[in-house]
């Protein structure tokens, strides 16, 4: 009988630990969450987008070349990058948007966000994108609700 109720005990324990933690514990970096969606006006670079309304999304997590560099290779890289985006986020196309609760704006005013693009009815992370094929770098700036480090 005593082995039974420690049985018990330790099978309720586990299963309220379990429960706790894992209610507490944040989202899956990979899940899909858009907030809002958004119209895109133009590109403006790599890890930037100016959407109607004149507001402009900067990439979360994510930095690429800068179009104005000096060296030749980052300028490329830079083009590059900007013209993966544009292919993706042409000017009228509709975008999702996760914007980070703990840090809503950089210091340029820009909206920081995860931008989600619809590839065949299905939607992709760009900013995990961009990381993956290699046009950017992680650029993790705290507080941010997103770690890009999980996502590459």
């Amino acid at each position: 009988m005593l082995v039974v109720c420690v049985i018990t005990i330790s099978v309720c324990a586990a299963f309220a630990f379990e429960h706790t933690t894992s209610s507490q514990s944040p989202q899956p970096q990979n899940q899909l969450r858009i907030e809002r969606t958004a119209t895109v006006s133009y590109v403006v670079d790599g890890d930037t987008i100016h959407l109607e309304g004149d507001e402009k999304v900067r990439m979360v997590g994510v930095n690429t070349p800068e179009l104005h560099s000096t060296n030749s290779d980052e300028r490329r890289r830079a083009y590059e990058a900007k013209a993966f985006v544009e292919n993706l986020c042409q000017a009228g196309t509709t975008i999702g948007l996760d914007v980070d609760d703990l840090e809503r704006h950089d210091k340029y005013g820009r909206t920081l966000a995860i931008v989600y693009v619809n590839i065949d009815g299905s939607w992709m992370n760009l900013n995990m994108e961009l990381l993956r094929r290699g046009y950017a770098e992680v650029l993790y700036i705290p507080p941010s609700e997103f770690n890009p480090y999980n996502w590459v």
